[in-house]
């Protein structure tokens, strides 16, 4: 009977987390962004306020759908506003509200200071918050990189739940969901299959065209019963084969050992042509054939 513990605590996480952060570690591979994004749309189609972020910048294929939403930081709560200024020229900063809701940042330089180049101004936010992180494929917070070093004091008190494809135990969290698969989009899709989360269409497509790649056109050693359980899934919410993927039987077939230039005729290649059927046959062909050991 498979082993249901690690599916326990999955599952209660996801039900009851209504904002997920998803983060994904530094220089990932293909397959984890696929499995990370996908796992991120679909908590989006069923209502969960869904975020990923990566520390790195994430170099994609372009069949891999949503994969703008994929950001640097995974902070939304403080808006931070950032321009190039010497602290010397400045005087003050201040703020106001007026009647219209608006809110006004002043930033007054001393006299004779340059006033700031609104050209250089850039947004950003910080401050990260939600009832539940996911992490894949990491075996310490420190793999996330700049985004542990911006969000420590926020992911050391955090719920978070561990994927990972090998059975080694994460130290820092009790939540996971950690088992042998022949791909982390594998992974993913079993998640969502026991979870009872419907993936999104464009979810299923990622994970599916992952899975191909990952065990080489279904050729790899890693493949078990659950790869083939996945393939179904994903099929079953939209997901179709990857168009640019030839039939097995196709790659395997060879060409013939032996085969004539088929520009070359019969009579060219000095093969003999029979005689025509209707031609009479010679008399001695009819006769019987005698042998004597004298002949021999």
């Amino acid at each position: 009977m498979e082993d249901q513990k690690p599916l326990v605590p999955a599952q209660k996480l996801l039900d009851s987390a209504e904002s997920v952060v998803i983060i994904l570690p530094g220089d990932p591979s293909p397959d984890l962004v696929s499995a990370g994004l996908s796992l991120h749309l679909s908590l989006k189609s069923i209502g969960k306020n869904s975020q990923i972020g990566c520390g790195t910048e994430v170099h994609v294929a372009k069949e891999i759908l949503g994969s703008q939403e994929i950001l640097d930081s995974i902070g939304s709560r403080n808006l931070i506003i950032s321009f190039d200024y010497h602290e010397d020229d400045l005087e003050k900063v201040d703020y106001d509200t007026h009647s219209d809701g608006k809110f006004y940042l002043l930033v007054k330089p001393k006299a004779g200071s340059p006033v700031p180049d609104i050209s250089h101004v850039k947004y950003s936010y910080s401050g990260a918050n939600a009832d539940l992180v996911i992490v894949l494929g990491i075996n310490s917070l420190e793999e996330l990189g700049k985004i542990y070093a911006d969000e420590k004091s926020f992911l050391d008190t955090a719920k978070i739940l561990s994927l990972n494809i090998s059975a080694r135990p994460a130290s820092f969290t009790p939540n996971l969901f950690h088992y042998p698969a022949s791909s982390y989009s594998e992974l993913v899709t079993r998640l969502l299959e026991k979870t009872e989360i419907k993936p999104s269409s464009d979810a299923a497509q990622n994970l599916l065209s992952s899975v191909y790649i990952e065990t080489k056109s279904l050729t790899s050693p890693q493949m078990t019963a659950d790869t083939f359980s996945a393939i179904a899934c994903l099929m079953r919410h939209g997901a179709s084969l990857p168009t640019e993927l030839r039939p097995l039987s196709a790659r395997l077939s060879q060409p013939a050992f032996f085969e004539a230039p088929a520009s070359l005729s019969a009579e060219e290649d000095g093969i003999p042509i029979p005689p025509e059927e209707n031609q009479p046959v010679p008399k001695d062909w009819t006769k019987p054939k005698i042998f004597r050991a004298s002949d021999l």
